[in-house]
């Protein structure tokens, strides 16, 4: 078991929730397309198979990622990071970690040009460094606020060397956004080709913009190979958190129906990892009419505007909640204050005493409406127990998408939209060219 993070599945069970919950039986036969799964997965990872993962395993690009960080850092105030998906939602999960960031990191992921507009006003051009990320170089989002952004940034900055203020990651190759870097003068970071960009988190996609925050980009590695490794290690399912949350997850599809599946944390710092998970879940799982639907929630915002439905809704939900030790900190309620306002129930009590309560109450109250609930606890909110939380989704995951006979790693109806979308562009497109600038 990983010493940053521990997963309980006793809420899923029907000895807990009662009818609505899994029978051993139905587990059962779960577990073991599971394990079936997972012991070709792991003899594959053993010959350095899944490289999203077992890159976590490296060190010898961790240099490089920071020497970029640190000339980036040095001559910007603030860094746009224009990637989207992928490209940017591992990297959010990581920066929002960074307690005091030396340099202000934005991520651009949508091209809403007023979210561009406000962006330029709120900053110096003459301050600003970009990083541009794309697996494959032809995204269109990225495309189009690059070469938007990029021609602002080199009138703005004409005395400074362009490798001080921007940078490419794509994959090798002759491709759209590697032709402009090299138009540009712009440094270019391999993405490797074997990682896809939701699975890129811990390459230089997710720890480039980690590292400009302040993040410490070793213990994300760290982390996830600790985890990588407990999971390895185990001998059965019950002993492998990632495999085992593939079975449970699937057992309360098949058997109750449970299509979809709600991830909560009560840290803040971790709102932007459920918005990673939902992604990579839902990617890499969502084929061929199968799959669940992935929702990410936060406490204690969402216990008011959606735990209602979870509560007393349809029953077609599995839950995991992402608890902390919370209890004793933060600021302590005056009880003055508090029996003056006629809440003595506050009195003596600390912010983190009301979040741990609301925590396990809520997990207290799915399952008395016989919800199922899978709780995970990490020991504390940091680079390490995130790159653990990482790597074990991108594991069950993975698991999960092989168990429904799915390839984890394509996304075929993302890439028919697209497609739609580059022909609309190209039946409306003037005949604008020239060099670029």
């Amino acid at each position: 078991m990983s010493e940053f993070y521990s997963q309980n599945v006793s809420g899923c069970m029907a000895g807990t929730i009662g009818d609505d919950g899994l029978t051993d039986d139905a587990l059962e036969t779960a577990r073991a397309a599971a394990w079936d799964v997972w012991s070709a997965m792991r003899a594959d990872i053993a010959e350095g198979g899944f490289p999203a993962v077992s890159i976590a395993q490296q060190s010898d690009d961790l240099a490089a990622i920071r020497d970029v960080a640190a000339r980036l850092s040095a001559h910007c105030d603030t860094v746009a990071v224009i990637g989207v998906g992928g490209s940017s939602l591992g990297a959010e999960a990581l920066c929002a970690l960074a307690s005091a960031p030396p340099v202000d990191v934005r991520f651009l992921n949508n091209p809403d040009p007023e979210t561009v507009a406000r962006f330029i006003a709120s900053v110096d051009l003459a301050r600003v460094g970009l990083v541009m990320v794309s697996k494959s170089g032809g995204t269109a989002e990225t495309l189009v606020l690059a070469m938007t952004l990029m021609p602002a940034l080199i009138e703005a900055r004409s005395g400074d060397a362009v490798a001080d203020y921007a940078v490419v990651i794509a994959e090798p190759g002759d491709n759209p956004i590697r032709r402009l870097a090299e138009a540009w003068a712009t440094p270019v970071i391999d993405h490797p080709v074997d990682i896809g960009g939701r699975y890129a988190a811990l390459s230089a996609v997710g720890l480039l913009p980690a590292a400009l925050a302040g993040v410490d980009i070793d213990a994300v590695r760290a982390g996830a190979v600790e985890a990588l490794e407990a999971n390895l290690d185990g001998e059965t399912v019950e002993d492998v958190p990632a495999a085992l949350g593939a079975a449970v997850s699937l057992a309360l599809l098949q058997s109750q129906g449970a299509r979809m599946s709600v991830m909560m944390p009560y840290a803040d710092a971790l709102a932007p990892f459920a918005r990673w998970y939902r992604q990579l879940w839902a990617e890499s799982v969502g084929k061929n009419g199968r799959g669940t639907t992935p929702i990410d929630a936060l406490g204690s915002v969402d216990q008011h505007s959606q735990l209602q439905l979870y509560l007393d809704g349809p029953k077609d939900k599995m839950f995991t909640i992402v608890t902390q030790q919370l209890a004793g900190r933060g600021d302590r309620v005056s009880p003055d204050l508090a029996n003056h306002a006629g809440a003595t129930y506050l009195a003596g009590q600390t912010t983190g005493d009301l979040l741990a309560a609301e925590q396990e109450a809520t997990i207290e109250s799915l399952c008395a409406h016989g919800r199922p609930v899978r709780r995970i606890e990490v020991v504390r909110v940091d680079e390490a127990a995130i790159g653990a939380l990482m790597a074990h989704f991108m594991l069950e995951t993975v698991t999960a998408a092989f168990m429904l006979g799915c390839d984890p790693f394509d996304q075929p109806a993302v890439d028919d939209g697209k497609e739609r979308a580059r022909q609309r562009l190209a039946d409306t497109a003037g005949s604008a060219g020239g060099a670029p600038t």
